[in-house]
C-alpha cells in the first residue's frame, strides 16, 4: 500500500509539475510572440518614414533640377546679351574707324588747302 500511496503521490506532483511546465513555455512563446509582434510593427513605421524621407528628398532634387534649368536658360539669355552687345561694340569700333579714317583724310585735305594758300 505504501508504493500504491507513493505512486499516487508521485504522479500528482509530475502532473503538477507538467502544468507549470507547459504554463511556463505558454509565457514564454507567448512573450517572444509579442517582441515578433512589436518588432514587425516597428519595422513597418520605420518603412513609412524612410518612404516619407525619400518622397521629400525626390521633391527636393526636383527643385533642384529646376533652379539648375533656370540658372541655365539665363545664363544662355546673357550669353545671347552679351554677343548682341559684342556685334554692337564691334560695329560702333568699325564704324568708329571709319569715322577716324574720313578724319584723317580730311586732315589731310585741310593741310594739303593750308600748304597751297600760304605758298
Amino acid at each position: 500500500m505504501d508504493r500504491c500511496a507513493m505512486e499516487f503521490i508521485a504522479r500528482r506532483w509530475w502532473r503538477r509539475v507538467e502544468v507549470w511546465v507547459i504554463a511556463m513555455l505558454l509565457i514564454i512563446g507567448g512573450g517572444f510572440f509579442g517582441f515578433q509582434i512589436s518588432q514587425w510593427s516597428l519595422a513597418s513605421s520605420y518603412l513609412q518614414q524612410v518612404a516619407s524621407v525619400r518622397s521629400a528628398y525626390d521633391e527636393a532634387l526636383k527643385q533642384r533640377d529646376l533652379g539648375l534649368n533656370r540658372l541655365a536658360e539665363n545664363t544662355g539669355k546673357a550669353a545671347e546679351k552679351v554677343e548682341a552687345a559684342a556685334s554692337t561694340a564691334t560695329q560702333a569700333a568699325s564704324t568708329a574707324t571709319h569715322a577716324a579714317d574720313t578724319a584723317s583724310k580730311a586732315a589731310d585735305k585741310a593741310d594739303a588747302a593750308l600748304e597751297r594758300a600760304t605758298q
